[in-house]
């Protein structure tokens, strides 16, 4: 019965895949090899900012080739120029001035942690002291170290 409804799953995903580009396709096949392993994909940790969270500011959890991770210098969310990047010092989400900033040490909005599915972790702060700071406490020397580092 396990094995067909996995069937099914990868049957579903792979339809839905049907345009998707081979990159998109090949993740697809690796997370549900992992389904049918038993073995969870690895999970996809975002950054959202702004008012409401409404700005997308890149994946926390990504590795450096990611198109959308925060550690590629060369993508969006990566770049010191970019404006939706927490590496942009003037920008709202990498000042040490702004409301929403990770790197201010103040900060009563700065971004928050969420997971694929929506499942809030914290916030990406230096404000040890916010009352959400969760999952943000393992990102704090980094934060201070490499990314708030002027």
């Amino acid at each position: 019965m396990r094995v067909l409804s996995r069937f099914f799953l990868a049957a579903f995903f792979l339809t839905i895949c049907s345009g998707c580009s081979p990159a998109a396709r090949s993740n697809v096949g690796s997370a549900l090899g992992g389904l049918a392993g038993g073995v969870a994909p690895p999970l996809k940790l975002m950054l959202f900012g702004g008012e409401s969270h409404k700005t997308y500011l890149g994946c926390l959890s990504c590795d450096e080739y990611g198109t959308d991770s925060v550690v590629n210098k060369y993508g969006s969310y990566g770049s010191s120029y970019s404006d939706t990047s927490i590496w942009n010092h003037y920008s709202d989400f990498g000042s040490p001035y702004s409301d929403y900033g990770a790197c201010n040490p103040y900060a009563n909005d700065p971004p928050v942690i969420v997971d694929s599915a929506g499942k809030f972790y914290g916030r990406l702060t230096l404000n040890v002291y916010h009352p959400q700071f969760g999952s943000g406490k393992g990102y704090h020397d980094w934060l201070l170290n490499t990314v708030c580092e002027q």
